[in-house]
């Protein structure tokens, strides 16, 4: 079941996006990055932290859970047009940026093909709406028409937010009939200038503090670890998955018997076998019912290339010892009704003791 939490989340679109070439395009989706990093970090919010989803010529930006909105939202509204502003001033390819934005807070939820909630669906709508597109292609001296929930006016501009005023906006009402969607918003066209950062160490276009340090310090240090992952990732075979029955390459099915005969099978018996020892340097496990040529003898097999002098071999009998149980024919001594063998007594044997 999707999980749901109550997020900020920022749409943005660029007007007149597809009337421009693929260079053009590219030239504008380049700089709509930058605007959109300005905004977050005059917020206050690390980009690792935003969650984006991109959208060709727009973006929907979503907040982490628990962002001050109080204080997020003004600093984010002032970023946006000063992003914009410093983004035209050496217009590109593309040429003028002039972006509709739509603001709202919602519960959302994360799924296979983006996000889930009623404030995604309203940011979306208010971007597309009728109003926004018509401010914005009116008032030629603005580079921005950022339409706000009806909540967001509310808990953040109505109190005197802080660099903006409740002046500024004006109120719209969203209709989008073939969608079946109605909804309050608050309508602000700000005038192309420059917006000063409020906060106490002021984010500067295309520099920062933290950037600087990013570019002297982390960087090269990453780079130092790419190298040697890189090192290391070439050094062997890597795989992610095998899958029964390859028919290209190392057939799939070879590897998993292999595989399976390291799991279960001990070192190489010297037979030629394929298995392999996955430990060398473990000390060589007893078997009782396979002698180890390196281990101690068993006791059952013994060692023929080390006989036990104690514990003849019964098969095979040695010329210069002569088994006591098992007299050799011809010999004086031996007794043929009285076998020494304790585990088979003659018939004779309790005839004599009763005598």
């Amino acid at each position: 079941m999707a999980r749901y939490r109550r997020r900020l989340c920022l749409a943005v679109d660029l007007r007149h996006y597809s009337r421009h070439s693929y260079p053009e395009q590219q030239d504008a989706q380049y700089r709509l990055r930058l605007v959109v990093e300005h905004a977050l970090r005059r917020a206050r919010v690390p980009r690792v932290r935003a969650q984006q989803q991109l959208q060709g010529d727009g973006q929907l930006v979503v907040f982490p859970a628990g962002v001050d909105v109080v204080r997020a939202v003004p600093a984010l509204v002032l970023g946006l047009r000063d992003g914009l502003y410093q983004a035209n001033r050496a217009p590109g390819r593309f040429g003028r940026l002039r972006m509709r934005a739509g603001l709202g807070q919602g519960a959302i939820s994360r799924a296979d093909r983006g996000y889930l909630g009623d404030c995604v669906v309203l940011v979306n709508r208010l971007i597309d709406s009728a109003p926004v597109r018509d401010a914005l292609a009116a008032d030629t001296e603005s580079d921005l028409a950022l339409a706000v929930s009806d909540g967001i006016y509310r808990d953040v501009i109505l109190p005197q937010a802080l660099g903006l005023s409740a002046a500024e906006f004006r109120r719209i009402d969203v209709v989008l009939q073939e969608k079946d969607f109605a909804a309050r918003a608050w309508l602000h066209v700000p005038r192309s200038a420059p917006a000063r950062d409020l906060g106490p160490e002021q984010v500067i276009w295309g520099h920062s503090p933290g950037r600087a340090a990013m570019r002297d310090f982390v960087v090269p240090a990453l780079g130092a670890a790419h190298l040697a992952a890189t090192v290391i990732w070439n050094s062997g075979t890597l795989r992610e998955w095998v899958l029964a029955g390859g028919g290209s390459g190392e057939p799939a099915t070879q590897a998993a018997t292999a595989a399976d005969d390291d799991e279960f099978d001990g070192p190489d018996d010297g037979s030629g076998g394929h298995h392999t020892d996955p430990h060398p340097s473990d000390p060589p496990a007893s078997d009782p019912h396979h002698s180890d040529a390196y281990g101690p003898d068993d006791g059952h097999h013994p060692d023929p290339y080390h006989p036990d002098p104690y514990h003849p071999d019964p098969y095979h009998p040695d010329p210069h010892h002569a088994d006591p149980y098992h007299p050799a024919a011809g010999d004086p001594h031996a007794d043929p009704f009285h076998s020494h063998d304790v585990g088979h007594h003659h018939f004779s044997d309790f005839h004599d003791g009763g005598h």
